[in-house]
């Protein structure tokens, strides 16, 4: 396991290294919207990734959200007659 900040982090699997390199202003944007939200940067990367792609099961948790919360349903789509 490894120690962030006092923090001890579970162990992700295997993964797989992506350097991204995106325009100073925006990464500004994504490194506070990271924060905000609990991520690291590069797990918030890999969450916008994961929603765009619709593949949530790579999504990481947040460290903002507790181990035992579960993921709130989506609410079911009706269309009207």
């Amino acid at each position: 396991m490894l120690h962030d900040g006092g923090m001890v982090m579970p162990y992700k699997g295997e993964r797989d290294a992506i350097l991204a390199k995106p325009a100073v202003p925006f990464a500004r944007v994504l490194k506070e919207n990271a924060e905000k939200l609990g991520y690291t940067y590069g797990d918030y990367l890999v969450a916008l990734a994961a929603e765009a792609l619709d593949m949530p099961q790579y999504s990481p948790p947040s460290r903002h959200r507790r181990a035992d919360q579960l993921d709130l349903p989506q609410e079911a789509t009706t269309k009207a007659a």
